[in-house]
């Protein structure tokens, strides 16, 4: 073996490691839990106890692996939004905040009224993003952001510690809400109004950063100061790198705690959209990226909560999904709880209520779909990834909505692996013996569901258009 690749993966839940061969073959991979710490508002990350848990993760594969070649290149990917002020050492000045924390709600806000939503940074300023995590850092963690050298995404972190290379990953710039995905530079005003540190170079996907010089890794064997490098960046552009690697035009159906719907176009006017953000392509090629993001996790949290699951476990298992198309107010319902995040709700196993909740998701879906294609893009075939992707009766549903064939990756840790090929491209094509391959399944439209909610399409879309405030297609 000549060739031994690391991709790391840092979800919003877990942490994944995949090693690879030169030819894209896994050799080994493993998750665990994303180490939080309790700290008033929630859960919150220590970027430096994640950099300790994933050396022992990565080397313990290395081990596992039973080879004496070292790592030949390691690539990170991971959440969008986190991230944290670090000191001119590159040690964390302050905890990282998740995305999903809602303490910048009003920060968000305010930064609306004073700047608008600039079109040209291709989402709009919620409280998921870096700028109101900045803003609200900036009133409650004076300190730590006054004395910052510079704001490293978490997702960049562990590279930028073995490196000791600052550097931000240009996906990850595309989700502070004050980058400009069309011109792909700075907003100057935005990251005034927002109180952003000072940042560090933007750099493409496939860059090399450098080589491993500090670190449990060196001590081990498990990497060598000629260890490559090299900067990944958000994690569902980059499991979709991977599958388009198979289908060069896919459309892909993220599946994980998030639903992102992922296309990319050759060429877009600036403008907004209430249903897809844009950004950067996941390589940093010409274009624009069109990504629909809907709370899939949270929508289903009821179900998850009921009985410990077993009836969602028992429902997503099945071959064939239980129940007959829900009529259309019980669809507008889970619709309506899932816009307005009422996530509070008592836990129920009721299983056609987790089939309405199921269809609603795919009714948005379908509409962040619409919405890609109506920005230029085919949106076809579609690809479906993730976790809750291992479901086929999810997937019948959701072929059945969208009105065609559902094709899925059998690859347990795509996004893992769509970084771990993001490091095998960086050693050059002499090295890349053999193209990326995977096998699909496809799971096709129950024709008579097909017809029920084609029936039910323009109720379900208009009432989730009314309640976005969107104009109705």
């Amino acid at each position: 073996m000549d060739v031994l690749l690391c991709g790391i993966d840092l979800g919003s839940t877990n942490l994944k490691v995949i090693l690879v061969d030169g030819q894209a073959q896994t050799l080994w991979t493993k998750a665990i839990p994303v180490p939080r710490v309790m700290q008033g508002f929630g859960p919150v990350t220590d970027a430096m106890v994640l950099v300790e848990k994933l050396e022992q993760l990565v080397i313990e594969g290395w081990q596992a692996v039973g080879t004496k070649v070292p790592l030949t290149a390691i690539s990170v990917t991971g959440v969008g939004e986190d991230g944290l002020a670090v000191g001119r050492d590159l040690r964390p000045l302050d905890l990282a905040i998740p995305w999903f924390d809602r303490r910048a709600e009003q920060e968000a806000r305010t930064l609306r009224e004073l700047t608008g939503d600039d079109i040209r940074a291709g989402l709009p300023i919620d409280y998921s993003r870096t700028a109101a995590k900045w803003s609200w850092l900036r009133a409650n963690r004076a300190n730590a952001m006054r004395e910052a050298s510079f704001w490293i995404a978490l997702t960049d972190y562990p590279t930028v510690w073995w490196g000791q290379t600052p550097f931000m990953s240009q996906t990850l710039a595309a989700r502070t809400a004050c980058y400009d995905v069309f011109s792909r530079t700075w907003i100057s005003g935005l990251l005034e109004a927002s109180g952003a540190p000072d940042l560090p170079k933007v750099v493409t996907a496939g860059t090399v950063i450098g080589t491993v010089a500090t670190g449990c890794l060196l001590k081990s064997g498990a990497a060598t100061q000629s260890t490559l490098l090299v900067a990944g960046g958000h994690d569902h552009p980059i499991a979709a790198s991977a599958v388009r690697r198979l289908k060069q035009h896919a459309m892909i159906d993220s599946l994980g705690t998030a639903n992102l719907v992922y296309d990319e176009v050759p060429a877009l006017e600036p403008h907004g959209d209430p249903y897809v953000a844009f950004s950067v392509p996941a390589l940093g090629t010409p274009g624009v990226a069109c990504l629909g993001v809907f709370e899939f996790a949270a929508s289903i949290e009821p179900f998850r909560a009921s009985d410990s699951g077993a009836s969602l476990r028992a429902f997503l298992a099945s071959s064939r999904a239980r129940g007959a198309p829900s009529a259309l107010p019980d669809i507008r319902e889970a619709i309506d709880r899932a816009i307005r995040r009422q996530t509070d709700i008592m836990g129920t196993a009721d299983p056609q209520q987790l089939r309405a909740t199921l269809e609603a998701a795919c009714f948005y879906a379908k509409c962040m779909r619409q919405a890609i294609q109506k920005a230029g893009a085919a949106a076809s075939p579609i690809y479906a990834v993730g976790g809750w992707a291992r479901s086929d009766a999810l997937l019948q549903l959701r072929a059945s909505i969208f009105g065609e064939s559902v094709f899925a990756v059998e690859e347990d840790e795509l996004t893992a692996l769509g970084v771990a090929l993001v490091a095998r491209d960086a050693l050059g094509p002499s090295l890349i013996c053999e193209p990326f391959s995977r096998k699909s399944r496809v799971v096709q439209p129950v024709p008579e569901w097909q017809d029920a909610y084609e029936r039910l399409h323009a109720g379900a879309t208009r009432f989730i258009s009314e309640s976005k405030g969107a104009p109705a297609e």
